[in-house]
């Protein structure tokens, strides 16, 4: 039990990072779905523009988190916005 609130806390730690810099960069849902790889029809992108206060637990892996994640952040950076906590 304790792996599985582990891996949601992390998730979820992604997915506000994400939401954070996407928000920060003008970043749309369309904008993130173009920055994915072999992204599957039952994968919903998160929408930037929706407040969400936890990571879709289902229908958007941790995978597709970490590569947004591992894009928006250098973007961020370069556009002198400041780091996610």
């Amino acid at each position: 039990m304790a792996l599985i609130i582990y891996y949601l806390r992390f998730k979820n730690l992604v997915f506000q990072e994400v939401m954070y810099y996407s928000k920060a960069l003008g970043l749309t849902q369309t904008d993130l779905a173009k920055m994915l790889p072999n992204l599957k029809q039952s994968q919903v992108v998160p929408d930037p523009s929706k407040w969400a206060i936890i990571a879709p637990i289902f229908n958007f892996p941790l995978q597709g988190l970490d590569i947004l994640n591992s894009k928006l952040a250098p973007m961020a950076k370069e556009k002198g916005i400041q780091p996610f906590r």
